[in-house]
Order: C-alpha cells, then structure tokens, then sequence
C-alpha cells in the first residue's frame, strides 16, 4: 500500500479531506496515492507537516512505523541520508555502524542529549 494512502487511512480522513487541507484536487490525491504522480514543493512540505515526518516518507524514501506517533525525524540533510541509508546496507555493514555511534555515545554522550 502506497505510504500516502496509509498515512491519510491512519489519520481516519477522505481524499477529498486530505486535498482540501493540501489545497489541491481529490484526484491529485488519488494520483499520489496509486504512484502515478508524486507531490512536490509546498504540497509535499504540507503533507509532511501535517502527518508529521519526514518529506522523504511520504516520498516513499524513509522509514516510518505506522503504529506509533513520530516525534523526532532527522533534522538535517546529512541526518535524512544517513538514516535512509542505514536500511540499504547490508546487515553486518549496519552493525558496524551502530558500533561507531555506540562508541561516540560512551566517549561522548554530551552530542546525544535530547533537547527539550
């Protein structure tokens, strides 16, 4: 199912709903939503404001667990590749991974505080 589709479906809203809010017509929305077309520029600003990720999720490009809340999606460009990226590496290339980050995080767990 298209990433669009499910976050409009998890919302509990119409296509007709999700392009008023976007300002474009149903049918734009059906086109997103069966691949057709993609959104771009300030509607796809839009939308992820208004399901609340990344730019690259709607686009089908991230990662998003459909069963929790997103609060923090990556920032910064660097920070959006980097964590599209991870999922393409091959399983022991991601461990390795993980293990820098671990390392920085004990040598360093002032750069991993969470800001309020």
């Amino acid at each position: 199912m298209n990433i669009i589709r499910e976050l409009r479906k998890k919302k509990g809203i119409q296509q007709k709903e999700l392009a008023l809010i976007v300002g474009v017509a149903q049918p734009t929305v059906s086109d997103w939503e069966s691949g057709r077309k993609d959104p771009s520029g300030e509607r796809l600003k839009k939308l992820a404001e208004f399901f609340q990720v990344d730019e690259l999720v709607v686009l089908g490009k991230g990662v998003v667990d459909l069963s929790k809340e997103i609060k923090n999606t990556p920032r910064t460009i660097e920070a959006r590749i980097v964590s599209g990226a991870m999922d393409k590496l091959p399983k022991d290339q991601r461990e390795q991974v993980l293990n820098v980050v671990k390392a920085m995080l004990s040598n360093h767990p002032e750069l991993f505080t969470e800001e309020t």
